[in-house]
């Protein structure tokens, strides 16, 4: 009841700029640096940033002399790991992953550890293997999916075309199944 609203700021590009709090300088080289003087917030934000840089600059030439560049931002992690080389495995350790992975998506430790001494492979690598052939899996599963959604978006013209049916009998379906008996010997 008895209390007022200030009214809203405008966030009109020319209401932000005449306000009193944004400086505004003629746009042209300032006389002490031949840099544009800032007509913007925008430029006063690249001026912010480019002092911010100012001092990388002197890192580059600190190492260019042989001295260290990183000293400024803390101490370096002691040595760096060396990142394992990628396993290469062999025909038969895919084929038995694989045959695995078809019955079974995820291993318990037990069989994850026979498998892995089975195939001669660390527990790590198992555990890897599947890991990346689930993913594998997944995106072959969403690629599957966008291209049954990109077909129901073709007229049946198309997916009779694309069937090869382009004329209804001139290119018959399988034979249908005959009723008759196949003795097999066991």
């Amino acid at each position: 009841k008895g209390h007022r609203r200030e009214p809203r700021t405008r966030l009109h590009i020319e209401d932000i700029l005449s306000k009193p709090s944004v400086r505004k300088a003629p746009a042209g080289p300032s006389p002490r640096s031949g840099v544009p003087a800032p007509s913007s917030p925008l430029c006063a934000l690249e001026e912010l940033a480019s002092k911010t840089f100012q001092g990388l600059e002197v890192n580059v030439l600190q190492a260019a002399e042989g001295r260290d560049p990183l000293g400024a931002f803390g101490p370096r992690p002691a040595s760096k790991k060396r990142r394992k080389s990628r396993t290469a495995f062999t025909n038969h350790q895919l084929y038995e992953l694989e045959k695995r992975f078809l019955f079974q998506k995820y291993l318990a430790p037990a069989d994850r550890d026979h498998l892995a001494q089975q195939l001669g492979l660390s527990n790590a690598q198992v555990i890897t293997w599947f890991q990346n052939r689930r993913a594998k899996l997944k995106r072959d599963l969403e690629e599957m999916k966008a291209d049954v959604e990109s077909l129901k978006k073709l007229p049946p013209a198309a997916l009779e075309s694309l069937a090869g049916l382009a004329e209804p009998g001139e290119h018959p379906g399988p034979e249908p199944c005959s009723e008759e008996e196949i003795e097999v010997d066991d």
